[in-house]
């Protein structure tokens, strides 16, 4: 367990410099817009040929991990809007845990070996840990229970967590890319930069979908997790 949890610091560092990178290049093309992507590549070339190329990309990269880490509490507040307005729930599975929780509160009852996966995960979440309103309290108690447990599950979805931060970071930044393109277009009068636009923005929506599925397989990893822990804890005690 702690080889998985030390190995997660390189990933998360790389994570957030990857969705620092468009913010970098979009403050680059507002104070130097250029007219093309040709234009831009000379720029990079210029820069790259000079004496302290080295210390230029130790740079960005230092920036790119900086921005990467402050954007998070924007880029968060931007895929919960993006998640209302596309209607998209990260937390189907917990949502579904809760709702055949209370389909059982309210039914005749049953022996747990003859209920469905869904139900015996309900009644254990509920048992153990509680169904809390806020889905997010109820990931911050499956982590808490499955760290008692040393259970590699936390690992494997806090990786989840890293990747998903990089890919609304990189939404975000790409979102950020298409305006500074379009406001590019307008002071240059120039029409490459108006072909960005589209692009950008057809980038950031996927990048959107994509952190949407990390976060949904992030609580999944945490349900099943948990599932399995709990039930090998019973057999521990059955056998004791």
């Amino acid at each position: 367990m702690e080889q998985l949890k030390n190995s997660l610091g390189p990933f998360e560092l790389f994570a957030a410099i990857i969705g620092g990178s468009p913010f970098i290049l979009a403050g680059f093309l507002i104070y130097n817009p250029v007219d093309s992507l040709a234009d831009l590549a000379n720029v990079v070339q210029t820069l790259g040929d000079g004496g302290g190329a080295l210390a230029i990309a130790l740079t960005i990269l230092f920036l790119s991990y900086v921005i990467g880490g402050a954007i998070q509490g924007l880029s968060w507040l931007y895929f919960s809007r993006l998640c209302k307005l596309f209607k998209k729930d990260y937390h189907s599975l917990t949502r579904q845990i809760r709702d055949r929780f209370h389909v059982l509160q309210h039914g005749s009852p049953a022996q747990p070996h003859s209920l469905e996966f869904e139900d015996r995960l309900a009644l254990q979440v509920h048992e153990k840990l509680g169904i809390p309103k806020n889905f997010g309290w109820l990931d911050s108690r499956l982590k808490v229970y499955l760290r008692e447990h040393n259970s590699p599950s936390v690992a494997v979805a806090e990786t989840m967590v890293a990747s998903h931060i990089m890919y609304r970071n990189l939404s975000l930044g790409c979102l950020l890319l298409s305006v500074v393109s379009l406001l590019n277009t307008i002071r240059l009068g120039a029409l490459e930069p108006l072909l960005i636009v589209p692009l950008m923005a057809y980038l950031a929506y996927l990048m959107f979908l994509r952190a949407v599925s990390f976060k949904k397989w992030q609580n999944r990893e945490l349900l099943l997790g948990f599932y399995f822990a709990v039930t090998k804890e019973t057999e521990s005690d059955a056998d004791h």
